[in-house]
This record gives structure tokens, sequence and C-alpha cells, in this order.
């Protein structure tokens, strides 16, 4: 028999000891697709600049306004998800990273996709920071480590599969769209996590993080010897 030492050990968050499995699976696919985005428009850059005759500049900052908005906001992502929850921020930012991918597949010029793909970066700085935090907060135990081994298993082989799953897109024209594909697989993976997640993540716990507040100022000035 084994003994209750060596079970794998949850915490006793209402709605999450009953679920962990639904639960961790909903974060790592959020996560990997935020990572997917990362490099899946690499590979539809050619396609893009082509179609949507995209000057050499216009077509850097498809490729980089996304991980510019993410490294950005990335930080002020997390504060926000100490300050209004991390189930509500986890949320919000799915949102927004959702919308944001379906308003890519449809802009019909670079202008307009560059926009949008700041928004989905954005998103993405809300949604993400959450994922660690709602591991660290729901597992204990051996039940921790197993949820950060496959944490490191979808960083490990997101970039690969980005450039594999963008090469296939845009390879398979669908509909005529070209690369239009790799932002609107988005939707519905997004949609289905939207309603999976509200059933599956834990309540917020955020009472002593409202009394303290979002330091934007702070947020926006870089590191340097003298304060901003």
């Amino acid at each position: 028999m084994t003994s209750s030492a060596t079970r794998p050990v949850l915490s006793k968050a209402p709605g999450t000891d009953n679920r962990p499995g639904p639960l961790l699976g909903v974060l790592l696919a959020a996560q990997f697709m935020a990572l997917l985005d990362t490099f899946i428009v690499n590979v539809a850059a050619p396609t893009i600049r082509a179609e949507l005759a995209a000057s050499g500049a216009e077509l850097q900052l498809v490729v980089a306004g996304y991980t510019t908005a993410y490294a950005m906001l990335l930080v002020t992502g997390a504060r926000l998800g100490d300050l209004l929850g991390h189930r509500r921020a986890y949320l919000g930012g799915l949102a927004l990273f959702t919308a944001a991918s379906l308003a890519c597949g449809l802009a019909s010029g670079p202008g307009q996709l560059i926009a949008f793909r700041f928004a989905q970066g954005a998103g993405a700085a809300l949604m993400i920071p959450q994922v660690l935090s709602l591991i660290q907060r729901t597992f204990t135990g051996e039940a921790r480590g197993r949820a950060l081994g496959a944490y490191a298993a979808v960083l490990a082989t997101g970039a690969a599969a980005g450039q594999v799953l963008g090469g296939v897109l845009v390879s398979a024209d669908l509909f005529g769209t070209g690369w239009r594909p790799v932002f609107l697989v988005n939707v519905p993976i997004g949609t289905v996590l939207l309603v999976l997640g509200a059933r599956v993540l834990p309540p917020d716990v955020t009472a002593g993080a409202r009394a303290r507040r979002l330091d934007l100022p702070g947020s926006s000035c870089s590191p340097r010897p003298s304060p901003c």
C-alpha cells in the first residue's frame, strides 16, 4: 500500500481538487497557443507581404509587434493578476487574445494587422503570467512537480510546433485564405478554453491585494541608476 506521505498532494482550493487534469490542460493549452503565435507568423511572412503589399518595415512590425507588446506588458499583466485575481486576469487575457486573433485573420491592410498584433501581445501578457501562478496555487508536492514538468515540455515544443504548423496552414491555403488561418486557428481553440476555463479554474483570492495599487509609471520605466 502507498502511504499518504508519498501520494501526490493537491491544494484544497474549492473546485480544483476534483478536476486537476482539465485545469492543467486549460492552462497549458493557452501557454502553448501564445507561444505558437510567436513563431507561426515567421513562416507566413512572405505570403503576408505579397497579399497585403506590406513594406519591409511593416512586415517587421507584424512579426515583432506581438513580442514587443508582450515583453513590455508582461510585468504589468502579472501585477494585474495579483490585483484582480488570477482567474479573472487569465480569462480576460484569453478573451483579448482570441478576439485579436480573429481581427488579425480578418485584417485588410498591414496597418490593421500591426495594430491587432499589438493587441494580441497585450492579451498574452495578461494571460500567461497567470499560468504559473495558478499552477503554484493549485498543485503541491509531487503533483506540482509533474505540472511544472508539463509546463517545461510545452515551452520546449512550442517554437518548433509554430514553424511546422505555420508551414502546413500556409501551404494548405484553405479556401484560398492564404496566410489568414495562422491567426484564425486560435479562435476556436480560444473559445473552447474560455468555456472550459470558466468551469475549472479556481475562484479568485484577492482580499490582500486589493489594498495595493497598480504602479503604471513604475512599470513603464526602464532600469537605470536614478529613479524615473
